[in-house]
């Protein structure tokens, strides 16, 4: 496991918060969005429909937890770079199998790669913790990672989400025990996403969650 250091921006009061929720989580056992330890079911169904097409194996798991997604990124032919700022959840994630997977501990704005190094960005829960402010940010960010023609799996709330105190954010986020969550429609996701990828797909599943398939434009 590396370490890298935080930006300015994740040294923030809410990012700092959001970060010791996650920690806190992360040492009891609570962590709901971990749920088996599987891959998520639309990771490996997008997968497979763009396997073909990426520009090449080599892939970022952003807010990679315990590691769920880079292995089995990994255990399909996949370089991985798994990063997350949970050093118990990295330390997890270490001792599933799968070879060629690399966890950083550190900062998801900031990450120690060379700029078009990515074929593939995995996003399974980190846009929607992204203060909305901060948008631009990680958007930009993003597609520097990616090489031309990259692709992009992202999972967030939409607002149809019922969150763990069981109520439903219209106005499209919530602070809650020291965290935030925004909720998307499709309207927002398809006007933000759009300056920066071609959507090559939306859907919504029964549970509240928006699944995504974006690439990078091609200049």
């Amino acid at each position: 496991m590396l370490k890298a250091g935080l930006t300015k921006l994740s040294e923030e009061k809410l990012y700092r918060s959001q970060n010791n929720f996650y920690e806190n989580a992360y040492k009891t056992g609570h962590t709901p969005w971990s749920v088996d330890g599987k891959p998520s079911g639309n990771l490996q169904k997008s997968l497979k429909e763009i396997a073909q097409k990426l520009p090449n194996r080599i892939a970022l798991d952003l807010g990679c937890g315990e590691g769920r997604h880079s292995s089995y990124l990994s255990e399909n032919g996949f370089k991985v770079i798994g990063i997350d700022m949970q050093e118990t959840a990295l330390k997890n994630a270490g001792r599933r199998k799968g070879k060629g997977v690399l966890y950083i501990l550190g900062d998801i704005f900031r990450i120690p790669v060379k700029e078009n190094s990515f074929g593939l960005v995995i996003d399974y829960g980190v846009f929607h913790h992204i203060r909305r402010k901060d948008t631009k940010v990680f958007l930009n960010f993003l597609f520097s990672l990616l090489v031309p023609g990259g692709y992009i799996i992202l999972t967030c709330f939409s607002r149809k989400f019922r969150h763990a105190n069981g109520k439903t954010y219209k106005n499209g986020y919530a602070c809650h025990h020291g965290h935030y969550d925004r909720f998307s429609s499709r309207k927002e996701l398809i006007a933000i996403f759009s300056r920066y990828f071609s959507i090559t797909g939306i859907s919504e599943n029964s549970d509240g969650f928006y699944n995504m398939v974006l690439q990078k434009k091609i200049e």
